[in-house]
């Protein structure tokens, strides 16, 4: 009989003020339409109160030599409060331009997504800190051993960004043969350079990721405003459906509750 082995395991939060980057895997996705989405690069450790407008371009190069440009528009902003918000806006030929947002509240616990136009807005509420939630494992599903990728690091040394003293690093990731069904190693690199203006530390302000699958994304710093943004930027537009659910943090959990209920005026 197979055994059932059951175990408790730490939630893990998602904070934002971003991937979206949408930096990364991200970024490509993030040109295909999907909503931000908040990543390890985004958990800046800025505390001063901004907002920063960043150009996101990502060129990939198709096989016959066909080159695929698209460019993006990422607005990060932070206030007083700790609240996050990150907006990105994809343009197409075809098409209006769309907006996508998500707001991160340390107060409430939540993550708010909504995209303009539109006319729902989706809040997440976060489990508590130390929250479990119940993960069933299975002794009979064999694991393949896979080749370790191989990480390296190397500092660029400092450089003025749009009138900010930044640091650079070089991240090098090297997927050996076989790994992904590759006959030769997978190189992919990623330049970032962040802040060291105090108040601003860590705050990304030129990001360049170098994927021989996924292309090539150059994410730079175009504008930068400090001190607290409109209160408005945390909020979903006025009118608004917003549909709210609890998540204990486990993935295949049904939610608690799901209410809706209008955007009270402002």
């Amino acid at each position: 009989m197979r055994k059932l082995i059951i175990r408790q395991a730490t939630t893990l939060l998602a904070l934002a003020g971003l991937a979206l980057s949408l930096p990364g895997h991200a970024a490509g996705q993030a040109t295909r339409g999907t909503r931000p989405v908040t990543t390890e690069a985004d958990m800046q450790t800025a505390k001063t109160p901004y907002t920063a407008e960043y150009k996101v371009t990502h060129e990939r190069v198709l096989a016959d030599g066909t080159t695929i440009i698209r460019e993006t528009t990422e607005v990060k902003a932070l206030d007083s409060q700790g609240r996050r918000m990150t907006a990105t806006t994809i343009a197409s030929a075809d098409r209006a331009p769309i907006t996508h947002l998500m707001v991160y509240d340390p107060v409430t616990r939540t993550q708010t997504f909504w995209h303009s136009p539109g006319k729902v807005a989706h809040v997440l509420q976060l489990p508590a800190a130390g929250q479990h939630c119940q993960t069933i494992t299975r002794d009979d599903v064999s694991v393949i051993s896979r080749p370790k990728s191989k990480f390296t690091s190397e500092s660029l040394g400092t450089e003025s960004i749009q009138g900010i003293e930044a640091s650079g690093h070089r991240y090098t990731t090297t997927v050996p043969v076989g790994a992904d069904g590759n006959d030769a190693p997978l190189v992919s690199t990623t330049e970032r350079w962040t802040a060291l203006t105090a108040g601003l530390s860590g705050l990304v302000v030129r990001e360049i990721r170098n994927d021989p699958q996924q292309g090539k994304t150059n994410r730079e710093l175009i504008n930068l405003t400090q001190g607290d943004p409109d209160p408005t930027t945390f909020q979903p537009p006025e009118g608004y459906e917003v549909v709210t659910k609890d998540s204990s943090g486990c993935q295949d959990e049904a939610p608690a509750e799901t209410r809706s209920e209008p955007t009270s005026p402002k």
